[in-house]
């Protein structure tokens, strides 16, 4: 199933460019900021103490070395808002990767409002085609104003490089290319396709498209050598009725065809005009396809893809990465201005524009090992170094620049099953896989040491006055526990199903809304079903707050029954730890979940499981998804800091002071400068 938040409403951009020259900038030296999202203290202090970190050295020797406080969860898209605006969630609107539409209990994407709130799409119905004409725009849901914005109006020159939490993309002058969160060609997070010949009895907990295929003898020699099937792009949203989500069939495609050699295992790709030889364990370079939205090619939308010959014979496997907006031509706006993505694309060629590029999600469905995992992302690796090139080559001083790392957390939560790198002493993971732990137990530090050698190579660049910052968003841990947050509520009376029901979902018919005073969704939200606010509340404002602080009461220190742990570390308020104009919108409670433990997968979507907690055998199997306190990220930077305790609001308001600006309005951080 698709949600509808995944879907544009239309595969199409307006121009964000501005003409105006900016002022000149204030005669400072620049500031360069490498944000490597998931960097852990504590594996830090370990792999410097070992030597294997010289240039995270270097800089503890010359500069400072802090922990950095996370948010309140310690997720990615709500750290990394917190460090666009300098705000705490309560004031940019973040609160999770999953929210919920009160009018509907349906699970959404914190990226954008509601689909309740939006003006629905108004379209005018000519020979069969839905041709829009207003609404249905989708903005970006984050409030606030990033600190790139009031250094481009100072006149500093700013350049932001994959920036999480920016798509939609919002209006601005500042250079600025959005990363996670950003869609695929699909409309989704990354759907990829697998063509096997190969059947797979049970697809249904599959992320990707899987596609049977037959390779056949088309040339009538004997010896079968041509595999033709297909690729889905974009939505074909010129003939979906307004308001459908699309399902099979709805999506425009291309064709594709595989010819293997005879006597090599290699293959000739071929997708709409592209074509490439491919070996068995190898990647095509992007290949770009045209998808005809329009009759006559009056609309093509340009994707790009890359496939991966996992094997050519005797059984055929091949992966096609998830269609990307390509940045030459982007069928929508995905930086600012809008040609910024295709300068980057001019500089270096090709690259994902896909949010979380690394593929998680074959390696999880257990289609990709994970040599296949790390040589995909190696690819990913290469295209960052390519932006970290180009961000020095335009970086002079008075500038500022950011280069956002994906290498750590997707690694860390995929890689963690093989070996602990965290804690020396800890037992095996309930994912550990013995082959393939003894192949890849140090693959972690071996990222780390990658992270080291860019930092060498970006300091050795800089102008020799510029501030240096390496940051992260939030720490790391293992996962080796899951919570199943609804079925506690149920067991515990709080969440009620309809009879001869004990398991089912929020959104299909199966809780008793009458009787159901909370539920949970996202990866630590737990909601009151408040009267007025819910579509079927009944929790009146007089009973919210007992509630609420029953439930945190009843949650916090939750002892985990099958080996006497500890699995929630602490249970927050909204109220008490959000601030701004936007805390109705948040979460009622927080779960903060201790070490080892999370969420389950089912209680971010909003499913009642049987049980209330079991191993975690997925190989998802490291995560910060937890308390704040047990997760802070690091502040390391060349310059001598003489205050502690910082958090990420902090950091915004240290960029504007280290060009001479004030903390813009609803900022809440203190500058890391201050004496």
């Amino acid at each position: 199933m698709r949600s509808a938040w995944l879907i544009p409403a239309v595969l199409l951009g307006l121009g964000t460019g501005c003409d105006n020259t900016p002022p000149q900038g204030p005669d400072v030296p620049g500031l360069f900021v490498l944000g490597v999202d998931g960097v852990d203290p504590t594996i830090v202090r370990h792999m410097v103490d070992d030597g294997r970190l010289p240039a995270f050295q270097a800089l503890i020797d010359d500069g400072t070395f802090q922990l950095l406080g996370s948010t309140t969860p310690p997720q990615s898209p709500v750290a990394w808002s917190s460090f666009i605006t300098g705000m705490d969630p309560g004031g940019h609107g973040i609160y999770d990767f999953v929210h919920r539409d009160a009018g509907n209990y349906h699970p959404i994407s914190s990226a954008t409002p509601p689909p309740s709130t939006v003006e629905p799409a108004k379209t005018l119905e000519i020979a069969g085609l839905y041709i829009p004409i207003s609404g249905g725009e989708i903005e970006n849901n984050r409030g606030g104003t990033p600190f790139w914005d009031y250094l481009q109006a100072a006149g500093v020159d700013v350049e932001v490089y994959r920036i999480p939490g920016n798509y939609p993309t919002p209006t601005s002058d500042a250079k600025v290319l959005g990363g996670m969160g950003t869609v695929d060609m699909r409309g989704g997070y990354g759907t990829y396709t697998w063509y096997t010949d190969q059947p797979i009895l049970d697809t249904s907990e599959i992320k990707g498209e899987v596609k049977l295929v037959t390779v056949q003898d088309n040339d009538l020699d004997g010896a079968p050598e041509t595999v033709i099937s297909t690729i889905e792009g974009p939505p074909d949203l010129f003939h979906l009725p307004p308001g459908q989500e699309p399902h099979d069939g709805d999506y425009l495609s291309a064709r594709v065809t595989v010819t293997i050699d005879p006597e090599s295992d290699v293959a000739l790709v071929e997708v709409g005009d592209s074509k490439a030889v491919l070996v068995e364990g190898g990647w095509t370079p992007w290949l770009t396809v045209d998808f005809e939205a329009l009759p006559a090619h009056a609309m093509d939308m340009t994707g790009a893809v890359r496939f991966y010959a996992k094997e050519l014979r005797p059984g055929f496997q091949l992966y096609a990465s998830p269609v990307q907006i390509w940045p030459e031509d982007p069928a929508q706006v995905i930086s600012s201005p809008d040609d910024f993505a295709t300068q980057i694309y001019d500089r270096i060629g090709g690259f994902y524009t896909q949010g979380l590029p690394e593929e998680t999600n074959a390696l999880k469905d257990k289609l990709f090992d994970d040599g296949d995992y790390l040589s995909q992302v190696a690819l990913v690796q290469q295209e960052t170094q390519g932006m970290i090139d180009m961000a020095l080559e335009n970086f002079e001083r008075g500038d500022m620049s950011f280069v956002y790392m994906s290498d750590l957390d997707l690694q860390c939560h995929m890689l963690w099953r093989h070996k602990d790198p965290k804690f020396a002493f800890a037992g095996r993971h309930p994912a550990y896989e013995p082959a393939l732990a003894e192949e890849y137990a140090n693959a972690i530090f071996d990222i780390y040491e990658h992270v080291d050698r860019s930092i060498a190579r970006v300091r050795a660049a800089l102008p020799p006055d510029t501030v240096f910052i390496v940051m992260s968003d939030h720490g790391f841990g293992p996962q080796t526990r899951s919570f199943h947050l609804n079925a506690w509520l149920r067991d515990n009376g709080y969440l009620v199903m309809k009879e001869g029901k004990r398991t089912g979902f929020l959104l299909t018919g199966d809780v008793d809304w009458s009787k159901t005073r909370a539920y949970g969704m996202g990866f630590n939200g737990l909601y009151l079903n408040l009267q007025g606010r819910e579509a079927q509340g009944i929790v009146t404002d007089d009973q919210a707050g007992p509630l609420a602080r029953e439930l945190a009461r009843k949650l916090s220190g939750w002892i985990d029954p099958d080996n006497g742990q500890r699995g929630i570390y602490q249970v927050d308020l909204a109220k008490d730890v959000y601030s701004g104009g936007r805390v109705a919108e948040a979460p009622d409670l927080i779960i903060g979940y201790d070490i080892g433990y999370a969420a389950s997968d089912e209680t971010t979507l909003g499913e009642v499981t049987e049980g209330i907690i079991e191993d975690n055998t997925s190989r998802w199997s490291g995560n910060h998804l937890g308390a704040a306190p047990l997760f802070s990220g690091i502040l390391l930077t060349d310059q001598k800091l003489a205050t502690t305790g910082h958090d990420l609001t902090d950091l915004p308001v240290s960029i504007l002071d280290h060009f001479g600006l004030p903390p813009g309005p609803g900022m809440v951080g203190q500058s890391i400068f201050d004496n």
